[in-house]
Protein backbone atom coordinates (compact mmCIF):
# COMPACT_ATOMS: atom_id res chain seq x y z
CA UNK A 1 0.00 0.00 0.00
CA UNK A 2 1.35 3.42 -0.93
CA UNK A 3 1.07 6.15 1.68
CA UNK A 4 0.55 9.81 0.69
CA UNK A 5 4.09 10.63 1.81
CA UNK A 6 5.54 7.82 -0.24
CA UNK A 7 3.54 8.88 -3.26
CA UNK A 8 4.71 12.47 -2.91
CA UNK A 9 8.36 11.53 -2.64
CA UNK A 10 8.12 9.05 -5.54
CA UNK A 11 6.65 11.77 -7.74
CA UNK A 12 9.47 14.13 -6.93
CA UNK A 13 12.01 11.50 -7.92
CA UNK A 14 10.40 10.32 -11.14
CA UNK A 15 9.23 13.66 -12.57
CA UNK A 16 11.07 14.65 -15.72
CA UNK A 17 13.14 17.84 -15.60
CA UNK A 18 11.73 20.95 -17.23
CA UNK A 19 13.08 21.34 -20.77
CA UNK A 20 15.47 24.17 -21.56
CA UNK A 21 13.83 26.93 -23.56
CA UNK A 22 15.75 27.73 -26.78
CA UNK A 23 16.19 31.48 -27.43
CA UNK A 24 14.05 31.24 -30.59
CA UNK A 25 11.03 30.23 -28.48
CA UNK A 26 11.10 33.38 -26.36
CA UNK A 27 8.73 36.29 -26.96
CA UNK A 28 10.16 39.45 -28.47
CA UNK A 29 12.00 41.47 -25.86
CA UNK A 30 12.34 38.58 -23.42
CA UNK A 31 16.00 37.77 -23.09
CA UNK A 32 17.68 34.67 -21.81
CA UNK A 33 19.37 36.52 -18.97
CA UNK A 34 18.96 35.62 -15.35
CA UNK A 35 15.76 36.95 -13.76
CA UNK A 36 15.62 38.58 -10.37
CA UNK A 37 14.20 36.13 -7.82
CA UNK A 38 10.91 36.93 -6.11
CA UNK A 39 12.57 36.50 -2.71
CA UNK A 40 16.20 37.05 -1.78
CA UNK A 41 18.51 34.10 -2.32
CA UNK A 42 21.07 32.85 0.18
CA UNK A 43 24.28 34.92 0.53
CA UNK A 44 27.24 33.96 -1.68
CA UNK A 45 29.04 30.93 -0.34
CA UNK A 46 26.05 29.57 1.57
CA UNK A 47 24.64 26.21 0.51
CA UNK A 48 21.47 26.72 -1.47
CA UNK A 49 18.10 25.21 -0.58
CA UNK A 50 17.29 21.70 -1.68
CA UNK A 51 16.13 21.33 -5.31
CA UNK A 52 12.43 21.81 -5.98
CA UNK A 53 11.77 19.54 -8.98
CA UNK A 54 8.00 19.62 -8.42
CA UNK A 55 7.91 23.39 -8.98
CA UNK A 56 10.15 23.18 -12.03
CA UNK A 57 8.30 20.35 -13.77
CA UNK A 58 4.85 21.78 -13.01
CA UNK A 59 5.72 24.97 -14.89
CA UNK A 60 6.53 22.83 -17.95
CA UNK A 61 2.90 21.67 -18.03
CA UNK A 62 1.88 25.16 -19.14
CA UNK A 63 3.76 24.68 -22.44
CA UNK A 64 0.76 23.03 -24.01
CA UNK A 65 -1.38 26.17 -23.66
CA UNK A 66 0.37 27.55 -26.74
CA UNK A 67 -2.20 25.47 -28.65
CA UNK A 68 -4.90 27.96 -27.64
CA UNK A 69 -3.83 30.21 -30.54
CA UNK A 70 -4.09 28.59 -33.97
CA UNK A 71 -1.63 31.06 -35.48
CA UNK A 72 0.99 29.87 -32.97
CA UNK A 73 0.19 26.20 -33.25
CA UNK A 74 1.07 26.21 -36.94
CA UNK A 75 0.99 22.60 -37.99
CA UNK A 76 -1.29 21.60 -35.13
CA UNK A 77 -4.77 20.72 -36.29
CA UNK A 78 -7.81 22.46 -34.81
CA UNK A 79 -9.13 19.15 -33.47
CA UNK A 80 -5.96 18.33 -31.56
CA UNK A 81 -6.41 15.97 -28.66
CA UNK A 82 -6.61 18.08 -25.51
CA UNK A 83 -5.17 15.19 -23.52
CA UNK A 84 -1.88 15.26 -25.39
CA UNK A 85 0.62 17.37 -23.49
CA UNK A 86 3.71 18.03 -25.65
CA UNK A 87 7.20 18.34 -24.26
CA UNK A 88 7.73 21.57 -26.21
CA UNK A 89 5.51 24.16 -27.86
CA UNK A 90 4.47 22.89 -31.30
CA UNK A 91 4.55 24.78 -34.55
CA UNK A 92 6.99 27.14 -36.27
CA UNK A 93 9.20 28.93 -33.82
CA UNK A 94 8.84 32.24 -35.63
CA UNK A 95 5.15 32.55 -34.68
CA UNK A 96 5.48 32.03 -30.93
CA UNK A 97 6.23 35.65 -30.08
CA UNK A 98 2.95 36.75 -31.69
CA UNK A 99 0.95 34.26 -29.66
CA UNK A 100 2.69 35.01 -26.39
CA UNK A 101 1.94 38.71 -26.78
CA UNK A 102 -1.74 37.88 -26.12
CA UNK A 103 -1.18 36.48 -22.64
CA UNK A 104 0.24 38.00 -19.43
CA UNK A 105 0.88 36.07 -16.23
CA UNK A 106 0.28 37.50 -12.77
CA UNK A 107 1.86 35.54 -9.92
CA UNK A 108 0.14 36.43 -6.65
CA UNK A 109 2.51 35.25 -3.91
CA UNK A 110 1.36 34.78 -0.32
CA UNK A 111 3.88 36.22 2.15
CA UNK A 112 2.34 34.84 5.35
CA UNK A 113 4.62 33.61 8.12
CA UNK A 114 4.47 29.94 7.18
CA UNK A 115 5.12 30.69 3.50
CA UNK A 116 8.73 31.65 4.35
CA UNK A 117 9.51 27.93 4.22
CA UNK A 118 8.26 27.81 0.63
CA UNK A 119 10.13 30.83 -0.76
CA UNK A 120 12.66 28.64 -2.64
CA UNK A 121 9.72 26.85 -4.28
CA UNK A 122 8.22 30.20 -5.29
CA UNK A 123 11.56 31.35 -6.71
CA UNK A 124 11.96 28.13 -8.72
CA UNK A 125 8.43 28.26 -10.14
CA UNK A 126 8.69 31.96 -11.03
CA UNK A 127 12.02 31.42 -12.80
CA UNK A 128 10.59 28.57 -14.86
CA UNK A 129 7.42 30.35 -15.97
CA UNK A 130 9.48 33.41 -16.95
CA UNK A 131 11.41 31.12 -19.28
CA UNK A 132 8.25 29.92 -21.01
CA UNK A 133 7.51 31.38 -24.45
CA UNK A 134 3.84 31.63 -23.53
CA UNK A 135 3.83 34.95 -21.64
CA UNK A 136 4.73 38.42 -22.85
CA UNK A 137 4.91 39.71 -19.26
CA UNK A 138 5.20 38.06 -15.86
CA UNK A 139 4.05 40.29 -12.99
CA UNK A 140 4.59 39.44 -9.31
CA UNK A 141 2.16 40.70 -6.67
CA UNK A 142 2.70 40.03 -2.97
CA UNK A 143 -0.25 39.07 -0.81
CA UNK A 144 -0.20 39.99 2.88
CA UNK A 145 -2.31 37.37 4.65
CA UNK A 146 -0.72 37.47 8.10
CA UNK A 147 -1.52 40.87 9.62
CA UNK A 148 -4.15 42.22 7.26
CA UNK A 149 -7.43 42.96 9.03
CA UNK A 150 -9.31 44.28 5.98
CA UNK A 151 -9.34 43.46 2.26
CA UNK A 152 -7.70 46.80 1.48
CA UNK A 153 -4.59 45.79 3.40
CA UNK A 154 -3.98 42.60 1.45
CA UNK A 155 -2.23 44.20 -1.52
CA UNK A 156 -0.47 47.27 -2.78
CA UNK A 157 -3.59 48.51 -4.58
CA UNK A 158 -1.61 50.91 -6.75
CA UNK A 159 0.37 47.93 -8.03
CA UNK A 160 -2.83 46.06 -8.91
CA UNK A 161 -4.12 49.08 -10.80
CA UNK A 162 -0.85 49.53 -12.71
CA UNK A 163 -0.96 46.00 -14.14
CA UNK A 164 -4.72 46.09 -14.76
CA UNK A 165 -5.58 43.13 -12.54
CA UNK A 166 -9.34 42.70 -12.44
CA UNK A 167 -9.87 44.74 -15.62
CA UNK A 168 -10.66 43.45 -19.09
CA UNK A 169 -8.07 44.60 -21.64
CA UNK A 170 -8.73 44.22 -25.34
CA UNK A 171 -6.05 42.20 -27.13
CA UNK A 172 -4.35 41.03 -23.93
CA UNK A 173 -5.45 38.22 -21.64
CA UNK A 174 -4.25 37.56 -18.12
CA UNK A 175 -3.66 34.34 -16.27
CA UNK A 176 -3.57 34.68 -12.46
CA UNK A 177 -1.80 31.99 -10.43
CA UNK A 178 -1.97 32.36 -6.64
CA UNK A 179 0.83 30.58 -4.76
CA UNK A 180 -0.15 29.98 -1.15
CA UNK A 181 -0.50 27.47 1.66
CA UNK A 182 -3.88 28.92 2.66
CA UNK A 183 -2.83 29.12 6.32
CA UNK A 184 -2.94 32.90 6.74
CA UNK A 185 -5.77 34.54 8.67
CA UNK A 186 -6.97 36.32 5.51
CA UNK A 187 -7.88 32.96 3.96
CA UNK A 188 -9.77 31.75 7.00
CA UNK A 189 -11.67 35.04 7.24
CA UNK A 190 -12.32 35.10 3.46
CA UNK A 191 -10.91 38.60 3.09
CA UNK A 192 -9.66 37.68 -0.38
CA UNK A 193 -13.06 36.68 -1.73
CA UNK A 194 -14.00 40.08 -3.29
CA UNK A 195 -10.69 40.20 -5.19
CA UNK A 196 -11.00 36.58 -6.29
CA UNK A 197 -14.51 37.23 -7.60
CA UNK A 198 -13.37 40.27 -9.56
CA UNK A 199 -10.37 38.48 -11.05
CA UNK A 200 -12.33 35.33 -11.93
CA UNK A 201 -14.85 37.48 -13.76
CA UNK A 202 -12.38 38.51 -16.45
CA UNK A 203 -9.21 36.40 -16.09
CA UNK A 204 -8.15 32.76 -15.97
CA UNK A 205 -7.45 32.11 -12.28
CA UNK A 206 -6.09 29.12 -10.35
CA UNK A 207 -4.71 28.61 -6.85
CA UNK A 208 -1.45 26.66 -6.51
CA UNK A 209 -1.40 25.22 -3.01
CA UNK A 210 2.13 24.41 -1.84
CA UNK A 211 0.73 21.88 0.65
CA UNK A 212 0.04 18.33 -0.52
CA UNK A 213 -3.62 17.57 -1.05
CA UNK A 214 -3.94 15.44 2.07
CA UNK A 215 -3.01 18.48 4.20
CA UNK A 216 -5.42 20.94 2.60
CA UNK A 217 -7.79 20.52 5.53
CA UNK A 218 -5.24 22.46 7.61
CA UNK A 219 -5.74 25.56 5.47
CA UNK A 220 -8.54 28.04 5.00
CA UNK A 221 -9.05 26.94 1.38
CA UNK A 222 -11.83 24.36 1.41
CA UNK A 223 -12.46 22.64 -1.90
CA UNK A 224 -14.93 20.26 -3.46
CA UNK A 225 -14.41 17.95 -6.41
CA UNK A 226 -16.37 18.87 -9.54
CA UNK A 227 -16.32 17.99 -13.23
CA UNK A 228 -15.81 21.23 -15.14
CA UNK A 229 -15.78 22.15 -18.79
CA UNK A 230 -15.12 25.40 -20.59
CA UNK A 231 -17.61 27.35 -22.67
CA UNK A 232 -14.67 28.10 -24.96
CA UNK A 233 -10.96 27.21 -24.68
CA UNK A 234 -8.91 29.52 -22.51
CA UNK A 235 -11.97 31.20 -21.01
CA UNK A 236 -12.16 33.22 -17.81
CA UNK A 237 -13.40 31.40 -14.73
CA UNK A 238 -16.87 32.94 -15.00
CA UNK A 239 -17.37 30.83 -18.14
CA UNK A 240 -16.49 27.52 -16.47
CA UNK A 241 -19.45 25.16 -16.44
CA UNK A 242 -20.03 22.45 -13.84
CA UNK A 243 -21.35 19.03 -14.77
CA UNK A 244 -24.08 17.56 -12.54
CA UNK A 245 -22.67 16.26 -9.28
CA UNK A 246 -21.93 12.54 -9.00
CA UNK A 247 -23.77 12.49 -5.68
CA UNK A 248 -27.05 14.15 -4.69
CA UNK A 249 -26.82 17.53 -2.98
CA UNK A 250 -27.52 17.79 0.71
CA UNK A 251 -30.91 19.19 1.71
CA UNK A 252 -30.92 22.94 1.25
CA UNK A 253 -27.69 22.88 -0.79
CA UNK A 254 -27.74 24.06 -4.40
CA UNK A 255 -26.27 21.80 -7.01
CA UNK A 256 -23.34 23.13 -9.02
CA UNK A 257 -25.50 24.02 -12.03
CA UNK A 258 -28.03 25.93 -9.89
CA UNK A 259 -25.71 28.14 -7.80
CA UNK A 260 -24.21 31.44 -8.88
CA UNK A 261 -20.75 30.60 -7.59
CA UNK A 262 -17.51 31.17 -9.45
CA UNK A 263 -15.20 28.15 -9.58
CA UNK A 264 -11.47 28.56 -8.98
CA UNK A 265 -9.41 25.38 -9.51
CA UNK A 266 -7.04 24.56 -6.65
CA UNK A 267 -3.94 22.59 -7.64
CA UNK A 268 -0.89 21.08 -6.08
CA UNK A 269 2.36 22.40 -7.53
CA UNK A 270 2.97 19.22 -9.48
CA UNK A 271 3.06 18.58 -13.19
CA UNK A 272 0.22 16.09 -13.23
CA UNK A 273 -2.11 18.59 -11.50
CA UNK A 274 -1.24 21.39 -13.95
CA UNK A 275 -1.52 18.94 -16.85
CA UNK A 276 -5.10 18.29 -15.81
CA UNK A 277 -5.85 22.01 -15.50
CA UNK A 278 -4.33 22.67 -18.94
CA UNK A 279 -6.59 19.98 -20.39
CA UNK A 280 -9.58 21.79 -18.89
CA UNK A 281 -8.57 25.10 -20.48
CA UNK A 282 -8.02 23.49 -23.88
CA UNK A 283 -11.12 21.32 -24.07
CA UNK A 284 -14.64 22.46 -24.89
CA UNK A 285 -16.82 19.39 -24.65
CA UNK A 286 -14.88 17.01 -22.44
CA UNK A 287 -15.42 17.54 -18.68
CA UNK A 288 -12.31 17.48 -16.51
CA UNK A 289 -12.26 16.64 -12.82
CA UNK A 290 -10.97 19.52 -10.67
CA UNK A 291 -10.79 20.44 -7.00
CA UNK A 292 -12.35 23.89 -6.82
CA UNK A 293 -12.84 26.72 -4.38
CA UNK A 294 -16.35 28.11 -4.76
CA UNK A 295 -16.67 31.89 -4.46
CA UNK A 296 -20.34 32.74 -3.83
CA UNK A 297 -22.18 35.64 -5.34
CA UNK A 298 -21.43 39.03 -3.83
CA UNK A 299 -24.38 39.15 -1.47
CA UNK A 300 -23.28 35.96 0.30
CA UNK A 301 -19.68 36.88 1.13
CA UNK A 302 -20.43 39.37 3.88
CA UNK A 303 -22.54 36.85 5.77
CA UNK A 304 -19.94 34.11 5.44
CA UNK A 305 -16.86 35.99 6.62
CA UNK A 306 -15.83 34.49 9.93
CA UNK A 307 -15.09 36.84 12.79
CA UNK A 308 -11.57 36.74 14.21
CA UNK A 309 -11.19 34.09 16.85
CA UNK A 310 -10.83 35.36 20.39
CA UNK A 311 -7.40 35.29 21.94
CA UNK A 312 -8.60 33.14 24.79
CA UNK A 313 -6.29 31.90 27.45
CA UNK A 314 -3.05 31.12 25.63
CA UNK A 315 -0.98 28.37 27.17
CA UNK A 316 2.23 30.12 28.21
CA UNK A 317 3.85 27.03 29.69
CA UNK A 318 6.75 26.08 27.37
CA UNK A 319 6.66 22.40 28.35
CA UNK A 320 3.00 22.06 27.38
CA UNK A 321 3.54 23.98 24.14
CA UNK A 322 6.43 21.71 23.19
CA UNK A 323 4.50 18.57 24.19
CA UNK A 324 1.57 19.63 22.00
CA UNK A 325 3.86 20.28 19.04
CA UNK A 326 5.76 17.03 19.52
CA UNK A 327 2.51 15.07 19.48
CA UNK A 328 1.28 16.61 16.23
CA UNK A 329 4.52 17.17 14.30
CA UNK A 330 6.55 14.75 12.24
CA UNK A 331 9.78 13.34 13.65
CA UNK A 332 11.83 15.42 11.21
CA UNK A 333 9.97 18.60 12.12
CA UNK A 334 10.57 18.18 15.84
CA UNK A 335 14.24 17.28 15.37
CA UNK A 336 14.70 20.37 13.19
CA UNK A 337 13.03 22.55 15.85
CA UNK A 338 15.58 21.35 18.41
CA UNK A 339 18.43 22.31 16.07
CA UNK A 340 16.91 25.72 15.33
CA UNK A 341 16.78 26.44 19.06
CA UNK A 342 20.56 26.87 18.93
CA UNK A 343 20.45 29.66 16.34
CA UNK A 344 19.23 33.23 15.77
CA UNK A 345 16.35 32.79 13.37
CA UNK A 346 15.60 34.12 9.93
CA UNK A 347 14.56 32.22 6.83
CA UNK A 348 18.08 31.90 5.45
CA UNK A 349 19.56 30.59 8.72
CA UNK A 350 16.71 28.08 9.13
CA UNK A 351 17.22 26.76 5.61
CA UNK A 352 21.00 26.66 6.14
CA UNK A 353 20.61 24.45 9.21
CA UNK A 354 18.04 22.24 7.48
CA UNK A 355 20.20 21.72 4.38
CA UNK A 356 23.46 21.11 6.23
CA UNK A 357 22.34 19.20 9.33
CA UNK A 358 18.94 17.72 8.39
CA UNK A 359 18.76 17.22 4.61
CA UNK A 360 15.94 14.72 5.07
CA UNK A 361 13.65 17.52 6.29
CA UNK A 362 11.58 19.32 3.66
CA UNK A 363 9.81 22.66 3.37
CA UNK A 364 6.70 21.21 4.97
CA UNK A 365 8.66 20.33 8.11
CA UNK A 366 9.93 23.89 8.41
CA UNK A 367 6.46 25.32 7.72
CA UNK A 368 5.09 23.17 10.55
CA UNK A 369 7.57 24.79 12.94
CA UNK A 370 6.61 28.28 11.81
CA UNK A 371 2.93 27.55 12.56
CA UNK A 372 3.56 25.48 15.70
CA UNK A 373 2.89 28.17 18.29
CA UNK A 374 6.52 27.91 19.43
CA UNK A 375 7.80 30.77 17.26
CA UNK A 376 6.77 34.38 16.84
CA UNK A 377 7.84 37.16 14.49
CA UNK A 378 10.10 39.92 15.76
CA UNK A 379 8.05 43.10 16.11
CA UNK A 380 10.63 45.56 14.81
CA UNK A 381 11.04 43.83 11.42
CA UNK A 382 8.95 45.42 8.63
CA UNK A 383 6.70 43.31 6.43
CA UNK A 384 8.36 41.68 3.39
CA UNK A 385 11.82 42.28 4.92
CA UNK A 386 13.78 39.12 4.24
CA UNK A 387 17.36 39.70 5.50
CA UNK A 388 20.03 37.10 6.11
CA UNK A 389 21.89 39.26 8.65
CA UNK A 390 19.00 40.12 11.01
CA UNK A 391 16.71 38.21 13.37
CA UNK A 392 13.14 37.98 12.07
CA UNK A 393 11.77 35.09 14.17
CA UNK A 394 12.22 34.13 17.80
CA UNK A 395 11.02 31.40 20.12
CA UNK A 396 8.46 32.29 22.76
CA UNK A 397 9.81 32.75 26.30
CA UNK A 398 11.19 29.56 27.77
CA UNK A 399 10.76 27.48 24.60
CA UNK A 400 14.31 27.84 23.25
CA UNK A 401 15.94 26.76 26.51
CA UNK A 402 13.61 23.81 26.92
CA UNK A 403 14.23 22.59 23.35
CA UNK A 404 18.00 22.88 23.86
CA UNK A 405 17.71 20.73 26.97
CA UNK A 406 16.13 18.01 24.79
CA UNK A 407 18.94 18.14 22.25
CA UNK A 408 22.36 16.52 22.08
CA UNK A 409 25.48 18.49 23.00
CA UNK A 410 27.30 17.32 19.88
CA UNK A 411 24.55 18.58 17.59
CA UNK A 412 24.32 21.88 19.46
CA UNK A 413 28.05 22.39 18.90
CA UNK A 414 27.60 21.59 15.20
CA UNK A 415 25.02 24.37 14.92
CA UNK A 416 27.43 26.80 16.63
CA UNK A 417 30.19 25.84 14.20
CA UNK A 418 27.83 26.28 11.22
CA UNK A 419 26.84 29.74 12.45
CA UNK A 420 30.47 30.74 12.94
CA UNK A 421 31.39 29.58 9.44
CA UNK A 422 28.54 31.15 7.48
CA UNK A 423 26.97 33.87 9.64
CA UNK A 424 30.12 34.98 11.46
CA UNK A 425 31.66 36.84 8.48
CA UNK A 426 28.41 38.81 8.08
CA UNK A 427 27.31 39.40 11.67
CA UNK A 428 30.04 40.51 14.13
CA UNK A 429 28.04 39.26 17.12
CA UNK A 430 28.26 35.71 15.76
CA UNK A 431 31.92 35.84 14.79
CA UNK A 432 33.92 33.37 16.91
CA UNK A 433 30.89 31.80 18.59
CA UNK A 434 32.22 28.29 17.96
CA UNK A 435 35.43 29.12 19.84
CA UNK A 436 33.48 30.80 22.65
CA UNK A 437 31.33 27.70 23.09
CA UNK A 438 34.44 25.50 23.33
CA UNK A 439 36.45 27.87 25.55
CA UNK A 440 34.02 30.29 27.23
CA UNK A 441 35.38 33.41 28.90
CA UNK A 442 33.36 36.44 30.10
CA UNK A 443 36.05 38.79 28.78
CA UNK A 444 35.78 37.43 25.21
CA UNK A 445 31.99 37.60 25.02
CA UNK A 446 30.78 40.52 22.84
CA UNK A 447 28.93 43.08 24.98
CA UNK A 448 25.21 43.15 24.13
CA UNK A 449 23.70 46.27 22.58
CA UNK A 450 20.15 47.16 21.58
CA UNK A 451 21.07 46.24 18.02
CA UNK A 452 22.58 42.86 18.92
CA UNK A 453 20.60 41.73 21.96
CA UNK A 454 18.78 39.01 19.94
CA UNK A 455 22.15 37.38 19.17
CA UNK A 456 23.30 37.79 22.79
CA UNK A 457 20.19 36.00 24.02
CA UNK A 458 20.95 33.07 21.71
CA UNK A 459 24.51 32.94 23.00
CA UNK A 460 23.20 32.98 26.57
CA UNK A 461 20.88 30.07 25.78
CA UNK A 462 23.76 28.08 24.29
CA UNK A 463 26.03 28.75 27.28
CA UNK A 464 23.25 27.72 29.65
CA UNK A 465 22.54 24.53 27.69
CA UNK A 466 26.25 23.64 27.78
CA UNK A 467 26.77 24.75 31.39
CA UNK A 468 26.91 21.14 32.54
CA UNK A 469 30.19 20.79 30.66
CA UNK A 470 32.27 23.09 32.85
CA UNK A 471 32.31 25.89 35.38
CA UNK A 472 33.49 28.47 32.76
CA UNK A 473 30.23 27.97 30.81
CA UNK A 474 28.16 28.75 33.91
CA UNK A 475 30.32 31.70 34.86
CA UNK A 476 30.19 33.20 31.35
CA UNK A 477 26.42 32.65 31.17
CA UNK A 478 25.88 34.47 34.46
CA UNK A 479 28.04 37.42 33.35
CA UNK A 480 26.18 37.72 30.03
CA UNK A 481 22.81 37.47 31.78
CA UNK A 482 23.74 40.37 34.08
CA UNK A 483 24.76 42.49 31.07
CA UNK A 484 21.47 41.80 29.33
CA UNK A 485 19.52 42.65 32.48
CA UNK A 486 21.29 46.02 32.67
CA UNK A 487 20.65 46.71 28.98
CA UNK A 488 17.00 45.62 28.92
CA UNK A 489 15.63 45.87 32.48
Amino acid sequence: MTTPDADARAWLITAAPAPTVPPAWRPAGQGAGRHEPVFAEAPPGWPGPLPTPAAETSAAALHTLIRLWPDAAGAVEQAADAYTVPDRPPGPQGRLATAAAQWELVLVVDTGVSMAAWYPTVNAFAACVRDLPLFSEVHVVKLRTHRSATPDGLFDRDRLGAIGLGESTEGTRKMVLILTDGVGAAWKRRLLWPDLRRWAGCHTVAILNVLPHYNWHLSGIHTRSLRLRTSHPGCANRALLAEPSDSPSLPGEAGPEQCASLFIPVLEIRKRWLDQWARLLMSRRLPVRQHVLEIPEEGDVGTRVAAPAGAGELDTDPDRRIATFRTAASENSFALAVLLAAAPLNRHVMQLIAVELMPEADAGDLAAILTSGLITTVDDVPDHHDPFDAVTFDFLPGVRQRLLSLGETLKTRKVAKLLDTHLGPLVPAMRGIDRRMRSPDPASTPPPTRATHHYSRVELALLTALSGDSHPHRETAQALQCRLAELLP
